[in-house]
């Protein structure tokens, strides 16, 4: 029953449901905590700030697509301001575990940078990253 009444403070009051788990936990009353959902929320926390570095990334390298391939005046220095503020939000979100898998997704990465880029420019880019992950970061 105990079980049943947390995951339904879980589903009808998200906040509620948090103070409660808090709250189990500085007691450290194990029986009290919602296993399943913290488990989730982790996992959550996790992929929601993984996906806001990859997020970062891409939008990096888009602007240095910008001043690279397109070399136009009016982009260089509005793309030099976003690429930094771009790095700042990269450093203050990025953790070392990250690495190897943005390494991994830098291909998709890259492409969706790619997209962007081509739509406002209408030019061909490299088919490959030109850019170094750690040069990135």
């Amino acid at each position: 029953m105990k079980r049943m009444l947390k995951t339904q403070t879980y589903q009808t009051d998200y906040y509620q449901w948090t103070i409660e788990q808090v709250q189990a936990l500085r007691e450290r009353n194990l029986d009290n905590l919602d296993w399943e959902n913290i488990i989730e929320e982790i996992e959550s926390l996790g992929r929601s700030d993984y996906n806001a570095v990859s997020s970062l990334l891409m939008r990096e390298i888009e602007h240095r697509l910008k001043i690279d391939y397109p070399p136009l005046e009016e982009c260089y220095k509005k793309s030099q301001v976003e690429i930094q503020a771009f790095k700042i939000g990269i450093k203050r979100k990025i953790s070392p575990s990250m690495k190897p898998k943005l390494q991994q997704d830098l291909d998709e990465i890259y492409q969706d940078a790619v997209s962007l880029v081509t739509l406002e420019y209408g030019i061909k880019l490299p088919d490959q990253c030109p850019y170094i992950l750690d040069e990135l970061l």
